[in-house]
């Protein structure tokens, strides 16, 4: 029987704090912070009443739970968060969802890059899910691609799957043989325009990194390169799977048109926002 079950009035008050505070998911914020105090010290009621006082007042200044817990739920693996690196979203989930799909789809071993890669989630559900896959994940952030190799070399791979890490910006790290044989490109890349500075949640203005967030005056700068080096990198027929502002996905789609890349399409996330561009290398 878990924590939350064992101590629901604990669980109750702790969101009612929450909740008068204004924050957006109380209640199950609430059971996370009292099953995690539960499994480091056994009892959120006794000795472990002031370790969850300290963290729900952490959360009530608006500190992400994720950074809280030390960790991050993604598809069907767990990744080690920390500051300074951005926090994978469930949103992400689809992107990888994608790529997952369009990696098992080519068959034999195939090949997956991974740009902007932050905690390496969306590498790690690769690794995960798709037997016999390698993956090459980059960031220019030396944290991030430290802390993405660290969770890379711990998740339970499927069987006959690899995966490495490189710090370098988007494919520069990439060996160059890989040019024109890669099955999927995918990444959750910077994507947001510098005019949205001062409007985002505290969580992420205050917690988030910058570079891990705008992609240029523009937004879409990293999106467009990625789709650019997609058309040389990807092999005839591989795809790309890119996480999009959603209110730019005419202007991804354009873009992909551009290149002369095919099959282009817009996919939502379970809350219908746009939120990924896929396309294909033509044959």
């Amino acid at each position: 029987m878990n924590a939350a079950v064992r101590h629901p009035e604990v669980v109750a008050a702790v969101a009612e704090r929450l909740r008068t505070a204004g924050l957006p998911s109380p209640d199950a914020d609430a059971r996370w912070l009292v099953e995690h105090v539960d499994g480091v010290v056994g009892d959120p009621v006794g000795c472990g009443a002031a370790l969850l006082d300290g963290l729900v007042a952490r959360r009530l200044a608006r500190e992400p739970l994720q950074l809280i817990l030390g960790k991050a739920a993604f598809r069907t693996v767990e990744v080690a968060v920390a500051p300074g690196v951005f926090i994978p979203r469930p949103e992400t989930e689809v992107v990888a969802g994608i790529a997952i799909d369009a990696a098992r789809a080519a068959g034999g071993r195939p090949r997956v890059v991974e740009p902007c890669t932050g905690t390496g989630a969306i590498a790690c559900s690769l690794l995960a899910e798709v037997p016999g896959v390698e993956v090459l994940a980059t960031d220019v952030d030396p944290a991030a691609a430290a802390l993405a190799t660290r969770n890379l070399a711990v998740v339970p791979a499927a069987h006959g799957a690899r995966g490495e890490v490189r710090h370098g910006a988007l494919l520069d790290p990439v060996d160059p043989a890989w040019r024109g044989t890669v099955d999927v490109l995918v990444a959750n890349p910077p994507y947001l325009p510098a005019a949205d500075r001062g409007s985002w949640q505290p969580e992420v203005a205050d917690h988030d990194p910058d570079r891990a967030l705008v992609g240029g005056e523009d937004g879409h700068e990293v999106v467009d390169a990625l789709l650019a080096l997609a058309a040389a990198w990807l092999r005839p027929g591989g795809t790309v799977v890119l996480e999009i502002d959603e209110r730019r996905g005419s202007d991804a789609l354009a873009q992909a048109a551009r290149l002369g890349l095919i099959d282009a399409r817009v996919e939502r996330d379970l809350t219908g926002a746009d939120r990924a561009i896929v396309a294909v290398r033509p044959a």
